[in-house]
C-alpha cells in the first residue's frame, strides 16, 4: 500500500468512529442509558463458603423454598476486599431456579435500598464469553493476518453502533425506520471501508448493499399494509409499551428484519464485486454485458447458501416458540401459520431473501460500469469513479460494434 493510500485509509477509519461518537451523542441527547439505577448495587464476588441451608416446609412435609447461606469475598467496587455474607433463594413456585452456588463460584451480588442482606443474583458468565470472543478475535488475526484485523476492528465498530447509537435512539423517541437505515447504511460503507479502503470494488459493494436494504424496506412498507401485525411477536415485547410513550412495536420489527438481513447482503455484494474485480483484471478489454452476465451466473451459485443462512439463523434463534405453537397447535394448520410470531419469523426469512436476490443484480450492474470505465488496471479514487460512472452508463444499454462482432 502507497504513503498516500495509507493515510487516506487512516482518515477513513478516523471518521467511521468519529461518525460512531457523533451519532452516539446525537442518540443519546447526552443521556447514559447503561448506568446503575438509584438504589441498586450489583458487585462481583467469589464464593468462599458454604455456611448453611435454611429450608421452609410446607403442611404435606414438602420445601417450599430454601436459602442458602454463604460467604463472599467482594471483588468489584469500592467494597472490593470485603467479607460479606450472602442469601440465595429457592422456591418451589419457581420453575427455573439456578444452580446452588458452590465454593470458588464467581457470582453477582446485590444490595438494594431498604434491605440489610446482600442476596445471590447470578452467576458470573461473561468471563466465558470474554475468552471466547478472545479466542475469536485471535483465530481471525492468525488466519487473516492485517485482513483479520481488520475485521476485529468492523465487527467491534458493527457492535458499538447498535448497542450505543440503534438501541438509545430508540429509546429516546427516534424515528425507527431512519436510525434503522442509517446505522445500516453506516454498517455497509464502514466495513468495507475498512476491510477493503476506498476503492472500485468497496463502492460497487456499497452501492449494491445500499439498494439491497432500501429495497427490504420498501418491501417491509407494503407488505404491512397486508399483514397486519401489531407488533406482538415476542413475549418481552409487551414491556416495550410502557417505555416512555410506548415504542412503535411494528416498526421496531421490521427494523429487526433490515439489520438482521445486512450481514448475508453485504456477503453477496462483496462476492460479486470481488469477484468480478478478479475477472475484470484478467480480461485485456472487458465489455459491461460480459461483466453482468459473470456476476448474475456467480450469484446464482451464492443465494442458495445466503438464503440457507437467513432460515436456519432465525429458525434457530425462535425454536423455544416454533416448538411450543407446533406442539399446542399442530392440528389446525389455519390457525399455526397464521400466528404473528411465526409470520414476523417467516417475514424475515422471505424480506431478506429478497433483499439479497435484489442485491445481486444491482451490483453486478454497477461492478460491471465501474470496471469498464476506464481502461488502466490500477485502482482510482473514488472521485474518479463516480466520474467515469457517468460516462460509461449511458454506453451500457447497447454493446460496442466491436463487441456484436466478437460474438458474431
Amino acid at each position: 500500500m502507497k504513503k498516500r493510500e495509507k493515510i487516506i485509509y487512516i482518515i477513513s477509519v478516523i471518521l467511521c468512529i468519529a461518525i460512531l461518537i457523533i451519532g452516539y451523542f446525537t442518540a443519546t441527547h447526552g443521556k447514559s442509558y447503561y448506568a446503575e439505577a438509584d438504589g441498586e448495587l450489583y458487585l462481583r464476588a467469589k464464593v468462599k463458603e458454604i455456611i448453611t441451608s435454611i429450608p421452609v416446609y410446607g403442611d404435606d412435609g414438602e420445601i417450599l423454598s430454601e436459602d442458602t447461606v454463604f460467604e463472599a469475598i467482594i471483588s468489584s467496587g469500592e467494597n472490593k476486599g470485603e467479607k460479606v455474607t450472602v442469601y440465595q433463594n429457592y422456591s418451589s413456585y419457581t420453575p427455573f431456579n439456578p444452580r446452588t452456588v458452590s465454593v470458588g463460584d464467581s457470582v453477582i451480588i446485590a444490595k438494594f435500598d431498604g434491605v440489610d442482606n446482600w442476596n445471590f443474583i447470578d452467576f458470573i458468565r461473561s468471563d466465558a464469553i470474554i475468552v471466547l470472543v478472545l479466542l475469536f478475535c485471535a483465530l481471525l488475526v492468525i488466519f487473516g493476518r492485517k485482513k483479520g484485523l481488520k475485521t476485529v476492528l468492523s465487527l467491534l465498530l458493527t457492535v458499538l453502533a447498535v448497542i450505543f447509537v440503534f438501541m438509545p435512539a430508540i429509546l429516546t423517541g427516534g424515528n425507527i425506520y431512519f436510525w434503522a437505515v442509517a446505522i445500516c447504511v453506516y454498517i455497509i460503507f464502514m466495513t468495507l471501508i475498512i476491510n477493503d479502503g476506498i476503492s472500485k470494488m468497496s463502492l460497487a459493494a456499497s452501492i449494491g448493499c445500499v439498494g439491497g436494504v432500501l429495497a427490504s424496506l420498501l418491501l417491509t412498507f407494503i407488505t404491512d399494509a397486508f399483514i397486519k401485525i401489531s407488533g406482538n411477536a415476542d413475549p418481552h415485547s409487551i414491556y416495550l409499551l410502557y417505555i416512555g410513550e410506548g415504542l412503535d412495536l411494528r416498526a421496531l420489527i421490521y427494523a429487526s428484519i433490515i439489520i438482521g438481513s445486512v450481514g448475508a447482503v453485504m456477503d453477496v455484494a462483496v462476492d460479486i464485486a470481488a469477484s468480478l474485480k478478479e475477472i475484470a483484471s484478467k480480461l485485456e478489454k472487458p465489455t459491461k454485458h460480459e461483466l453482468f452476465r459473470s456476476g448474475i451466473n456467480i450469484g446464482r451459485d451464492v443465494i442458495g447458501t445466503m438464503s440457507n443462512t437467513l432460515v436456519l439463523a432465525y429458525i434457530g434463534g425462535s425454536m423455544c416458540s416454533l416448538l411450543l405453537y407446533f406442539y399446542n397447535n399442530y392440528a389446525n394448520p389455519i390457525y399455526l401459520f397464521n400466528i404473528e410470531i411465526i409470520i414476523v419469523e417467516l417475514l424475515k426469512i422471505l424480506v431478506g431473501s429478497i433483499g439479497i436476490l435484489l442485491t445481486l443484480p444491482l451490483t453486478a450492474f454497477v461492478s460491471a460500469l465501474i470496471y469498464t470505465s476506464s481502461k488502466k488496471k490500477n485502482e482510482k479514487n473514488a472521485a474518479d469513479v463516480f466520474s467515469d460512472m457517468l460516462d460509461a452508463a449511458g454506453e451500457f444499454e447497447s454493446p460496442s460494434k466491436n463487441d456484436q462482432k466478437g460474438e458474431q
